[in-house]
């Protein structure tokens, strides 16, 4: 018996252990470069020792957002859509800067050749980002000084977003039909 209570009293410590290195790894991804808003992890796609996806809403809007964050970089890539239903892709690079300077990057979109664009500091001197929009989302090669990311959104749940913004336009026909249309559409 008394080795029983030896084996569940070391299976906690495990439990809690485990619990503790994951909440270590995981929260500076969560608090960083919040721009405002209240992040959390989309539960289908956490990775609890690498970088899952997160997501929030707008506070204005209530729109849909997603992210990645790349501590080690500094780089984060958030997509959204746009009124017109294309995604948008901001790529953000967290440093201090001077307000509307450039920093050169390479970028490939979608296995496209790759480029080289300039990323803008933002208003608020924060960081330097990069906007793409289109209908068709695959992947993003970004890379910026010494940092590189490679982003596939195969592995995103894009359509989410989509089928949100489709259903905050068409609130009053998913009213109708029983179902609770928790946000409306903000952004006319």
């Amino acid at each position: 018996m008394r080795n029983i209570y030896r084996l569940l009293i070391l299976l906690a410590v495990f439990i809690v252990g485990v619990g503790a290195a994951v909440a270590w790894h995981t929260w500076p991804q969560v608090q960083f470069a919040q721009r405002g808003m209240i992040w959390s992890w989309h539960w289908g796609y956490f990775e609890p020792f690498a970088n899952g996806i997160q997501q929030t809403r707008t506070q204005d809007t209530k729109q849909l957002l997603l992210r990645r964050v790349y501590l080690h970089d500094a780089i984060v890539v958030f997509v959204s859509t746009t009124m017109d239903n294309k995604f948008e892709v901001d790529v953000v690079k967290e440093q201090t800067c001077e307000p509307k300077t450039t920093t050169w990057a390479s970028v490939s979109v979608n296995h496209q050749r790759v480029r080289h664009v300039p990323m803008v500091c933002d208003a608020f001197g924060q960081g330097y980002f990069y906007r793409y929009i289109g209908k068709h989302l695959e992947s993003i090669e970004v890379g910026v000084g010494d940092s590189f990311v490679t982003e596939a959104f195969l592995d995103w749940p894009l359509s989410e977003l989509k089928a949100d913004q489709f259903k905050q336009k068409n609130a009053k026909f998913f009213e109708e039909r029983g179902e609770n249309v928790e946000h409306q559409w903000l952004r006319d």
